[in-house]
Parts: structure tokens; C-alpha cells; sequence
């Protein structure tokens, strides 16, 4: 009898060892996941790259790096025997978080973030038996300062409107508007960038006396995030007018320089006429004087 069961122990025995073999092969594979689409984090900032196991297993016999591959760099090394290890780019700007190591969550944390940080970031976990990676983007950001409008006369075409901000990354775009929403073409534009990377923006629209006399200038970045929007309305006393009552006392002055030349012009011909006949006059005298003699006549 009990040599009749032992075909049935080693089966059982067999299906117990293969369920083993089966459940440790699937224990060591797994995936690693980031987060989908690039992170974006400001300038200077702290940003949080977190990186977990899928499914769900402890991670505290395995080595986990953070990783710039491109860049031949490590960021930060978490070893199994639960030591750490710091790149020498990264050194005092790291923290790996192992609260949620048991579950496979190892996230990095890097402040004091500079444009260098940006770009691509390698996460792998590896066992004894198992390798996985997965990489994610990242891109930084800053807002620049509030526009400044700065209003002048622009030869004698009208009054130029300059729009300065400084402090930008990555590029800012710029974009004028009126008050009827209307885009405007700005006479010059530029982008400058300094040797840290930050986009100093200076772009000028000019206006006549029948523009819109409302102007709003909009820098947006060239990644999400809010704009900064500054707006003017030029005064009139840029564009100087001709009063009304301007006009009719400019037309009384002429009238009034026409009649003095005019009566100017009247005196000089009196006196002429006044000294023609004057001379008129004497020269009948001295011819009279002459007369008598032959007429015997003495003078009136």
C-alpha cells in the first residue's frame, strides 16, 4: 500500500518544485515606469524625477541609478547594501527618497537646478537575476520680469513703443496687440542671450497720429507657463494738434499783414506823387521868373 503512493508524493513533489521555479522567475522580472511626457521645473528650482517597479517589489537588495547616460554622468547610486553614492556634478543637490523603497519607489530629488541639469535622466533597478530601465526628459523654465514700455518720439514719423523684459529661458516669444485685438509688425526686435543662457528681450513698434493710440505687449515662453502682459494708451500730447481757434487767428493775422503792407504800399505812393508835384511846382516858378523881363510884369 504505501509503496502504491509514492508516484503519486513525487508528482506532487515535481509540481510544487516547478510552481517554485515558476513563481521565483516571475518575482525577478519586472518593468520600470516614469512618468509620460518631459517635467518642466523653473530655474534654480527643485524638481522631484520619480521612477517605480512594476509590479510592486522591493528594491532594497538591488542597485538603483540615476543616470545621464549622454553625458557620461551618474547622478545619484543607490547600492544594495543600502549606501549611496553622489556624481561630483550632483554632490550636495541630491536626495534619493527611500521611504517607498520596500514598493519598488526610488525618486530623485535635485535643487538648485541650473540650465546644465537640463535634458535627458536614466532610472535602473537591478537584481541579481534582472535588468530594466527607463528614461525621462527634463526641460526648465523661467519667467522673465514684467515688460517695461518705454515711449519716444521716432524721427518725424511718430512715436516708437519699446517693450524690454529680461530673464527669460528657454526663448520668449513677443506679440503686440491694439485695442481691437489687431496683431502688430514691430519695426525691430531682439533676443539676446547671455552667457548663462537667460534671454534678454527688447522688440519696438512704432505708431503715428492715426494709430491706435493702445498698445498691449505679451511675452509668452516657449514652454508652459504664464505670460507677462503690460499695456499703454499714448497720449495725445504726443501728437501735437492745430487748435481750433488757432486757425482763424492765423487768417486775421494775414488779413491784418496784407492791409499794412497794403497801406504801406499806399503812403510811399503819396509821398511820390506829393514829391513829383512839388517839383512840378518849382520848376513853374523858375520858369515864370524867367518871363518877366519880356513881359513887363512884375511877379505876383
Amino acid at each position: 500500500m504505501l509503496g502504491a503512493r509514492r508516484p503519486h508524493s513525487s508528482a506532487a513533489l515535481l509540481s510544487t518544485v516547478l510552481l517554485l521555479h515558476i513563481q521565483a522567475a516571475v518575482a525577478v522580472s519586472f518593468q520600470v515606469l516614469v512618468p509620460a511626457g518631459p517635467l518642466s521645473a523653473p530655474l534654480g528650482g527643485t524638481v522631484l524625477l520619480s521612477c517605480h517597479l512594476s509590479p510592486a517589489l522591493s528594491a532594497q537588495a538591488m542597485q538603483v541609478k540615476w543616470s545621464r547616460p549622454q553625458l557620461g554622468q551618474d547622478v545619484h547610486v543607490y547600492l544594495p547594501d543600502g549606501t549611496e553614492v553622489q556624481g561630483e556634478r550632483y554632490r550636495g543637490r541630491t536626495e534619493l527618497l527611500r521611504d517607498r523603497i520596500q514598493s519598488g519607489s526610488l525618486a530623485l530629488r535635485i535643487w538648485n537646478l541650473t540650465l546644465r541639469d537640463e535634458g535627458r535622466y536614466l532610472c535602473d533597478f537591478q537584481s541579481d537575476t534582472y535588468f530594466s530601465d527607463a528614461t525621462l526628459e527634463l526641460h526648465l523654465t523661467s519667467s522673465g520680469s514684467d515688460p517695461l514700455l518705454d515711449v519716444s518720439l521716432y524721427k518725424d514719423q511718430g512715436v516708437s513703443v519699446t517693450c524690454l523684459s529680461a530673464g527669460w529661458y528657454p526663448e520668449p516669444n513677443v506679440l503686440w496687440r491694439n485695442s481691437h485685438q489687431k496683431i502688430l509688425t514691430p519695426e525691430s526686435e531682439q533676443k539676446l542671450q547671455s552667457d548663462d543662457g537667460i534671454f534678454n528681450v527688447s522688440s519696438t513698434v512704432v505708431i503715428t497720429e492715426s494709430s491706435d493710440p493702445a498698445l498691449t505687449c505679451t511675452l509668452s515662453p516657449g514652454s508652459p507657463g504664464p505670460e507677462k502682459v503690460s499695456a499703454i494708451v499714448i497720449s495725445d500730447t504726443f501728437f501735437p494738434r492745430v487748435s481750433s481757434w488757432r486757425v482763424p487767428l492765423f487768417v486775421i493775422l494775414v488779413i491784418l499783414m496784407i492791409c499794412v503792407c497794403f497801406l504801406i504800399l499806399a503812403a510811399l505812393c503819396l509821398w511820390r506823387i506829393h514829391k513829383e508835384k512839388g517839383a512840378i511846382y518849382t520848376e513853374l516858378s523858375t520858369f515864370l521868373l524867367h518871363l518877366q523881363p519880356f513881359m513887363g510884369v512884375g511877379p505876383c
